[in-house]
């Protein structure tokens, strides 16, 4: 998923080229006409837009972002994709007609060859330009162009020119993916300086929560549309080009419409360039007509890209269909413990409760499935961070016995007056010689009733700030004190409420330094905030394709959009999920990306879980197990489950708090 070296290289390379030769005042200056005639001769000295002859998709893909950033007047998308269309590069200025009939070609005031798809012929066609172009709203060159005046040059006929033609517009939407992916990049950048810098009630306005967390929602929406445009790049696939277009057009208009409300009254005025960036992130996604109609399209092309082969994914598939067996999914949802011993213990003989467990496929085709993952998600978490931070004995003794599904490990964080304020912890632990006597409450201790030791935040001293006054320790549960009481969920779960009674813990059990249980705490949530929730909705959208196919309302438009939107937001949160494990794999505490992808993926979770259970209608609302229940009530049970998924491992504010102060360095909120 990472860049090569060489397209770092680039991608530097034409940042600074753009950052120095698109300014804020050169962009002015080419308005109304939107054309800088100068910088596209500097263009041309750099090989654009030659090199789209022999450079790949995502090397442009670099430029194009580049480009976007800056709202370079010049047209290089289009030029890229006619001159990869024509196959050569005469060192005129050519463009691709997008819709039928030369209406509002994208550059077509300043370009000298127009390539179209004209009925049954691709055609190349050569005329003057008129440089003018009618007032619109992105300041963009665009012009009729009539396809039988001029030189015209039939380039293919029928089958071929379709599918060249085909193939180009699937390329237009990947490198204008990638150019609104930089807009919306400069959008956010320009939102979050002003934020930094204005002050109102005497702090800036970057400290007020409202502002962060609609700057949080754009960057993550950025980053999952960045890496959706390079993926679709990489892969050629035309599901994912029109995901990565559609996505990455929605994400820029929200950036831009996010910034100038961040501007204030000042976002509206011309002085400003809010406003630029506003009516080019919708300009640009309307060049080739109404970008939703690539749901449609989605939806004709089966909804998901083509998987390449992949013996890993093949290997996990083949462990769920002996061990996730139908028995296995109904004793889970009966008890509501999102656990089974004989599949944790299967999982633990593949080696897949160790490191290996942390890739991206097997997290993915685990979730995909709907395998009981809690007790393992929660017990390779506090492995890990033994791993880290634990004692020499935790690691030779406890960690070898999670890795072995011998063990699990529940967590103690929450309790009833703190939730997400976990540093608010009141749970005490009293130092007794060689040992620590614990007394308080915790709740939400998911699998507690299941579990050998808690991880257990308390509170050993009041003297200091509360971030500092923490102490961890990873206590048995059969101690003498610890009453376990179980709580039912809306989403049919059980969790648990955990008392401690005066329970006497040795100090061998303290993970950390004393009063330094924040420490601790940071490095386990990063590797707690893991996209599960995107696996849920993968396997919640599966389910339904086959009862939209099978009761034939897939060939419903509406049913199609919905079920289009959904699988877009699969792939953001695939990939976001995926960059999380890359950097955990590296040895990174991936906490601004594992809140990218925990908060991106519940949220999605959570709207494709409404938004299928709306498509269903009224039968929808029968539950698992009843008779004549659509998708055997599982949207409906995903529909009570997936609020909780918003909830836990930190709520979403959490999470757009961290992404604001730590990801996009605001002020802390106020």
């Amino acid at each position: 998923m990472e860049l090569t070296e060489e397209q770092l290289a680039l991608q530097r390379a034409f940042a600074s080229f753009f950052a120095r030769e698109a300014t804020p005042e050169r962009v002015r200056a080419a308005e109304p006409l939107g054309f800088d005639a100068s910088l596209w001769r500097r263009l041309r000295e750099l090989g654009v837009p030659s090199m789209g002859l022999e450079a790949g998709l995502l090397d442009l893909a670099v430029v194009a972002e580049s480009a976007g950033r800056h709202l370079a007047p010049v047209p290089v998308v289009e030029s890229l994709v006619a001159t990869r269309l024509l196959g050569a590069d005469d060192g005129t200025l050519a463009t691709i007609a997008l819709r039928p009939g030369g209406r509002l070609v994208p550059a077509g005031a300043v370009a000298d060859v127009v390539v179209a798809l004209d009925g049954e012929e691709l055609v190349a066609v050569r005329s003057r330009p008129s440089g003018a172009a009618p007032p619109n709203l992105g300041s963009a060159p665009v012009a009729d162009r009539e396809l039988n005046a001029g030189a015209r040059t039939v380039l293919a006929r029928g089958g071929e020119a379709h599918a060249r033609f085909t193939r180009a517009l699937d390329e237009w939407r990947v490198l204008t993916a990638a150019a609104l992916v930089g807009l919306a990049q400069g959008a956010l950048e320009g939102g979050v300086a002003y934020a930094k810098e204005r002050r109102q009630f005497g702090v800036p306005i970057g400290s007020f929560q409202a502002v962060q967390h609609r700057l949080a929602d754009v960057a993550t929406a950025v980053v999952g549309a960045r890496l959706l445009a390079y993926d679709a790049a990489r892969s050629a696939d035309p599901v994912l080009a029109s995901m990565a277009f559609v996505f990455a057009a929605a994400a820029a208009e929200d950036a831009a419409a996010a910034s100038l409300h961040v501007h204030g009254g000042y976002g509206f005025t011309l002085e400003y360039d809010a406003q630029l960036f506003l009516r080019r992130a919708k300009a640009w996604a309307l060049a080739a007509g109404d970008p939703r109609r690539e749901h449609q399209r989605i939806a004709d092309l089966g909804f998901a890209r083509e998987e390449p082969p992949d013996p890993r994914r093949d290997e996990v598939r083949a462990f769920l269909a002996e061990h996730l067996t139908p028995d296995v999914v109904e004793r889970v949802h009966a008890s509501g413990t999102v656990h089974d011993w004989g599949f944790h213990r299967a999982l633990a003989a593949k080696g897949w409760l160790t490191g290996q467990g942390r890739d991206a496929v097997l997290v993915d085709e685990l979730t995909r499935a709907g395998a009981p993952m809690d007790g393992a998600g929660t017990s390779m978490l506090v492995a890990r961070t033994l791993e880290l931070v634990g004692t020499d004995a935790q690691r030779a003794d406890v960690v070898p016995r999670i890795h072995g599904g011998e063990i699990l490990v529940c967590l103690g964080y929450s309790e009833p007056d703190s939730g997400s304020d976990v540093a608010a912890a009141k749970t005490r632990a009293r130092r007794d010689g060689d040992e620590w006597v614990v007394t308080g409450q915790k709740m939400f201790t998911t699998l507690a009733h299941e579990s050998a030791y808690v991880f257990l935040l308390t509170r050993t001293n009041t003297a200091v700030p509360k971030h500092r006054g923490l102490t961890m320790f990873l206590v048995p549960m059969d101690s003498p004190g610890i009453e376990v009481q179980a709580m039912r969920t809306l989403g049919g779960e059980r969790t648990n409420v955990t008392f401690y009674n005066d329970v006497r813990v040795p100090d061998s059990a303290r993970v950390g330094e004393v009063d330094g249980g924040w420490d601790v705490m940071a490095v386990a949530l990063a590797f707690e905030r893991q996209p599960a929730a995107s696996g849920e909705t993968r396997r919640l959208f599966e389910r339904t394709l086959v009862w939209a196919r099978d009761s034939g309302r897939i060939d419903d438009p509406v049913a199609r959009d919905r079920l289009a939107r959904v699988a877009v937001d699969i792939e953001v949160g695939r990939l976001l999920g995926g960059r999380t494990a890359s950097r955990a794999m590296q040895g990174e505490l991936p906490v601004v990306e594992g809140s990218m992808a925990k908060l991106f993926g519940s949220e999605a979770f959570q709207r494709a879980a409404s938004d299928l259970l709306d498509l269903i209608g009224a039968e929808g609302v029968l539950q698992h197990g009843e008779r004549g229940a659509p998708v055997e009530g599982w949207v409906e049970h995903a529909y009570r489950h997936a609020v909780v998924t918003t909830i836990y491992a930190g709520v979403s504010e959490i999470q757009r708090s961290i992404i604001a102060e730590r990801g996009l360095g605001l002020p802390r909120s106020r």
